[in-house]
């Protein structure tokens, strides 16, 4: 059989175009050595299952007692009459799928008249001494163990730690998912603030994985070509690493649309051009890997971060808990010049997922867009939508999504722009916190068109001052883009201002490009 390129469950060396996952983590053997427990948290489908199990095998080889179990079966169990059995089980299939028989833990019915609660505990205890060898637990899934049950997992594990040791207890044990240690203690005390020193105040670090690198990408991408003579251009590996920033199943989901569905005679290299229709049609698939995402959206706690990092003017909550959850989701990073979406791909998966509700509800465009000769016309499609924003703006904040009533502007306007070209165009959306605005550059009938969206808060601004920050930011953005003319549009969110007060239409030159400033 080929090998392919992997969308779906951990990657295996014999099927899949793969790197190997633990080349991504610091050296996590010495950890073992100096008995050491761990937590390992990324976010979705970025190698951590394949990592960890590679790294069991490792540990086997050089003569540990070391097996990967996931956790999940116990999710949504949050008592822990119902949780530990699972738990139990998983340990005993895990290890029967991996180990001899002599290394294996005792009957999961040994410990059935232990007290709930320390069944595990006494479990570890007995399976360490059976074997007399290392014995070291990689835990996947486990922030999806909740409330009681998560209490009393970490704390059976504190107990043991404290006597940890070659026949007493397992002598390291790695925690695994998507969220540090600290949030998921957190949720299973309903967000109330962590006693540092309960119940497993004993992990020696937290750990995640990095992206793919741009040498990685060119690499995995190179096995395609040795296995089938098939070329990625220079110019699609680069196209590819800059709409994911190497996030591994990105990377594997442009490349597995290019070759499976868009280019399949193998003569043909893939082009710049190729990965972006990929990325099209992975976005319009609304695969599960970005329906997730789409989901996480609607959280209280992440909708704080998003809409603060989409309108680019409000205070992001960089010391929360919040933020943390959304870093460890994977949804945001934050470099030096403030949070942003965490690549390029999601930046526009996060803005289309949030209008996408509003631009299904919208009926084919009525109003006029285009010209005869197939090219855009913009003053007509901005004065159709203020039109329409009039008409329709108390209705569409109303019904919001919770916890983005601010960005509804940009979000609407956004789904009217997509409505128009999805019968042909792009739009390239750029916002990030700090920015202070939204720009977006609309590119239809080989024209480029530039809008830039900014806000009057409803407290602490004034149109003169937002109006003067706009018109500095949208000609830096125009030079950017080789474009001299552009749309300032202006939202005002004021209480009490009549729509003849909020209403503005000007054009202003600005170092010899033309700036439409139109306030609503």
């Amino acid at each position: 059989m080929r090998r392919f390129f992997n969308t779906t469950g951990p990657c295996d060396e014999a099927r899949h175009y793969m790197l190997p996952a633990e080349a991504r983590l610091p050296d996590l053997v010495p950890w073992v050595e100096r008995q050491l427990y761990f937590v390992l948290h990324a976010a979705r489908q970025t190698g951590k299952t394949t990592a960890m199990r590679a790294f069991a095998a490792r540990l086997r080889e050089r003569g540990d007692v070391a097996v990967w179990a996931t956790l999940e079966e116990s999710q949504g169990r949050t008592e822990v009459s119902e949780a530990e059995p699972t738990w139990l089980g998983a340990l005993w299939g895990a290890a029967e799928r991996s180990l001899p028989p002599e290394l294996r833990p005792p009957p999961r019915d040994s410990v059935s008249t232990e007290p709930e609660g320390q069944r595990l505990r006494t479990y570890l205890c007995a399976w360490a001494a059976r074997v007399n060898r290392p014995v070291v637990l990689l835990l996947d899934e486990a922030d999806v163990v909740s409330g009681p049950a998560l209490v009393s997992l970490l704390r059976q594990l504190r107990a043991g730690f404290m006597d940890r040791g070659v026949g007493k207890f397992p002598v390291s044990v790695g925690l695994i998912g998507m969220r540090d240690l600290r949030d998921y203690l957190t949720q299973s005390k309903d967000g109330s603030p962590v006693n540092p020193g309960s119940p497993f105040n004993i992990k020696a670090g937290s750990l995640t994985l990095r992206n793919f690198s741009h040498t990685d990408v060119a690499t995995l991408y190179g096995q395609h070509t040795a296995d089938t003579g098939q070329v990625f251009t220079p110019e699609a590996v680069e196209r590819a690493f800059w709409w994911t920033s190497g996030q591994p199943f990105l990377v594997n989901a442009l490349a597995a649309s290019c070759v499976d569905e868009l280019v399949t005679d193998r003569s043909q290299a893939i082009t710049a051009a190729d990965i972006d229709a990929a990325k099209e049609a992975l976005i319009l698939s609304r695969t599960t890997h970005l329906d997730a995402l789409g989901q996480r959206l609607r959280e209280p706690r992440v909708a704080r971060v998003v809409q603060a990092v989409l309108l680019g003017d409000m205070q992001v909550p960089y010391d929360s808990d919040d933020f943390t959850y959304a870093v460890d989701l994977g949804l945001v990073v934050h470099p030096k010049s403030g949070a942003q979406a965490a690549n390029p791909l999601y930046r526009e998966v996060l803005a289309r997922e949030l209008s996408y509700r509003t631009q299904a509800n919208l009926a084919e465009p009525w109003w006029p867009w285009s010209r005869p000769d197939g090219t855009l016309d913009v003053p007509a499609l901005v004065a159709a939508f203020t039109e329409w924003w009039r008409q329709n703006a108390a209705v569409l904040e109303e019904r919001s999504q919770e916890g983005y009533r601010e960005a509804v502007p940009h979000l609407v306007f956004m789904a009217f722009l997509q409505r128009v070209v999805n019968g042909g165009g792009r739009i390239t959306r750029e916002y990030a916190a700090g920015r202070g605005a939204l720009d977006l550059l609309l590119e239809y009938a080989g024209e480029k068109h530039v809008f830039e969206i900014k806000r009057i808060p409803a407290r602490h601004a004034s149109l003169q001052r937002v109006r003067g920050e706009g018109l500095q930011q949208i000609a830096g953005y125009l030079d950017a883009v080789g474009v001299t003319e552009g749309w300032l549009l202006i939202f005002d969110q004021r209480a009490g201002m009549s729509w003849e007060e909020r209403l503005t239409v000007e054009d202003v030159d600005v170092g010899g490009k033309l700036v439409r400033v139109r306030g609503m």
